[in-house]
């Protein structure tokens, strides 16, 4: 099972919209503490900016009226520092009390609280809850939009936000137009080698990816990788979601050479950034696994999965994504070693995450089902294994046509199971049609 895209969280920290009265001493601290943590927080020091944050929040309580726009500001930045660190759920607290702070000092149509708003949709995709994620950036773009017009650098930055959920949770159709949009109003608006334009190029190579167009993918991410090494320098962590994707580009093109020492930098980065118990570190650390895999190291596979896995039980609900694309990976790694038993809950699990999770007809859905039925079929429940294949050969005819590879490889697994079935008649119906896709595509 491949690695979804992540979302490469980058969170604007606004400038204060206006002070209110407070001793002179106290609010140029309050500006120097924001001015500082800007600094720390662009620069990837995020433990520091914590310390940072927490100081302006202490600091901006004590101002005049009690709910002010510093203290909202400082608000914001705590969240999306505990955000950045992968600590999900303290930073929801700040950025809910940040944004009806923002509401209610600033109006509900300010800039400002389209950008909390922003903030809090990435910190929802993180904790699973699309929808919530999804109401989020709409309002923000309507706020933008709005204020700012249709050419501006703020605006592309809930399109690309926008875009990259529906990436996520494989709406591309939906994705790809606010991407592309996304990227020319950067380009425009910020210059080709700014690091935004970088980080809507990952997402256009995720969408070329989740089509298996890995030779599209490639020169998107190789453009991506240019600007942020120039831009950030070699270990900045926004390299780590474009060096893991080139991993996976790379592997699909059979270039497994090429893609060990990105995999092990994308690690080498994450552990220096986030330390190596965040869970910021499941990105990474499931592109070197899944080269691992693909070398047949899968006892390595399997070490980095557990660890994967490990992260993310204990930063995420039970019910996320994620999770669900761990699963199915280490199930895969038991799958290739012959332990179908251990290989079937896995995958089971996998299944029921994902499915309530993602689109109808979704790539990362159908190849859950086409493992799941083969290993049904390993453990001789030939029904179940029927069963399962007929739902993943609807899904990806519908996905990829009706002449496309994936399609031949469920025919072929669901011909080999009505053989073992005794069903001589149907196996050569599907054996013939996944032969006749073959030919045309070898």
């Amino acid at each position: 099972m491949k690695t979804l895209i992540p979302l490469l969280v980058l969170f604007l920290i606004s400038a204060c919209a206006g002070h209110q009265t407070n001793s002179s001493a106290a609010q140029e601290e309050w500006l120097r503490l924001n001015r500082e943590f800007i600094t720390l927080y662009s620069g990837a020091s995020y433990e520091q900016a914590l310390t940072n944050a927490r100081k302006g929040v202490d600091l901006a309580q004590g101002f005049m009226p009690r709910d002010n726009a510093d203290l909202a500001t400082s608000l914001n930045n705590l969240g999306v520092t505990y955000a950045a660190l992968g600590r999900y759920e303290e930073a929801r607290g700040p950025l809910e009390r940040a944004l009806a702070m923002r509401e209610q000092v600033l109006g509900r149509g300010h800039a400002e609280v389209a950008t909390t708003l922003g903030n809090l949709g990435e910190l929802y995709v993180n904790l699973n809850l699309p929808s919530e994620a999804e109401d989020a950036f709409i309002r923000a773009l309507e706020i933008r939009e709005t204020a700012f017009g249709s050419e501006n650098a703020e605006l592309a930055d809930t399109l690309s936000s926008l875009g990259e959920l529906y990436l996520r949770r494989g709406l591309l159709e939906q994705g790809e137009p606010l991407l592309r949009r996304a990227l020319a109003i950067r380009e425009k608006e910020l210059g080709p080698s700014h690091p935004q334009v970088a980080r809507t190029l990952d997402s256009l190579a995720g969408i070329e990816q989740a089509r298996k167009r890995f030779a599209q993918a490639r020169p998107l991410l190789e453009r991506s990788l240019a600007i942020k090494e120039k831009a950030l320098g070699p270990n900045h962590p926004w390299l780590i979601t474009t060096l893991s994707s080139l991993v996976e580009v790379f592997m699909a093109q059979a270039m497994v050479a090429d893609a060990e020492p990105l995999a092990r930098r994308a690690v080498a980065i994450g552990e220096l950034a986030y330390g190596p118990g965040s869970v910021r570190m499941a990105h990474p650390l499931t592109a070197l696994g899944n080269l691992m895999r693909t070398q047949g190291r899968f006892e390595e596979a399997r070490e980095i999965y557990g660890r994967v896995l490990l992260l993310q039980e204990q930063a995420l609900p039970a019910d996320h994504i994620d999770i669900a694309i761990s699963l199915g990976n280490l199930a895969s790694v038991h799958y290739a070693q012959g332990r179908f038993a251990e290989a079937k809950p896995l995958y089971e699990n996998a299944l029921a995450i994902s499915e309530a999770n993602l689109n109808r007809d979704h790539g990362d859905v159908a190849q859950l089902l086409h493992n799941l039925g083969v290993v049904e079929r390993k453990l001789g429940n030939l029904d179940q294994a029927k069963s399962v294949f007929m739902r993943a050969l609807a899904m990806r005819e519908r996905l990829y046509g009706m002449s496309a590879p994936a399609v031949a490889d469920t025919l072929e697994a669901l011909a080999i199971t009505l053989k073992d079935a005794g069903d001589e008649g149907s196996s050569s119906m599907y054996r013939q049609r996944a032969d006749a896709i073959r030919a045309q595509t070898w």
